[in-house]
């Protein structure tokens, strides 16, 4: 074996998903997706796992996804990704109609894909009076303000993974001294 083909084979290695053990989101039919980590794979139906967690898509299919954040800590795997969907209304012209409702999902597992938990969060939503969310994504932090009348704040940091999606109220220190 030649040490040229020793190296670039351990650079594929090196540089494969599977050595670093990503974890990757496939878009399938409706609201399924596969999960791919190395050699394992896992066919899930998002509407189901996140109604089950008291969740939900943010609208009707076909969803697009974008993957904001993937990474490996303490034997788990997590990945955040971005929801659009398509408007539940399906006249354009009716109020609400042809919004481009938009969530965010987190998903943590381990390697094997054994077990995984989902967590989501509308942030964009005419159904849910939900405007001018403010997205604010940082190399490892993401930050939304989003809501109608009561506004809150969505926290996900890529340092600490394994606390999640934080939702919570968002303060308005106008006025306050």
């Amino acid at each position: 074996m030649s040490s040229t083909w020793y190296i670039g084979l351990m650079l594929v290695m090196l540089f494969s998903g599977t050595a670093f053990g990503q974890l990757s989101l496939v878009p399938m039919k409706y609201s399924k997706v596969k999960l791919v980590s190395g050699r394992h794979s896992l066919v899930v139906d998002l509407d189901d796992v996140l109604t089950d967690n008291g969740g939900t898509m943010p609208g009707n299919a076909p969803h697009q996804y974008r993957v904001l954040f993937t990474t490996a800590k303490d034997g788990f795997l997590y990945l955040v990704a971005n929801i659009r969907s398509h408007s539940p209304v399906s006249d354009k012209n009716a109020p609400c109609g042809g919004d481009s409702p938009q969530g965010i999902i987190w998903i943590k597992t381990d390697k094997k894909l054994a077990a995984p938990e989902f967590k989501s969060e509308i942030y964009e939503s005419c159904s849910l009076n939900f405007y001018d969310s403010k997205v604010n994504k940082g190399r490892n932090n993401l930050y939304i303000e989003f809501g109608g009348k009561k506004k809150s704040v969505l926290r996900y940091s890529n340092l600490s993974p394994e606390k999640g999606l934080i939702v919570s109220p968002l303060f308005d220190l106008k006025g306050v001294k």
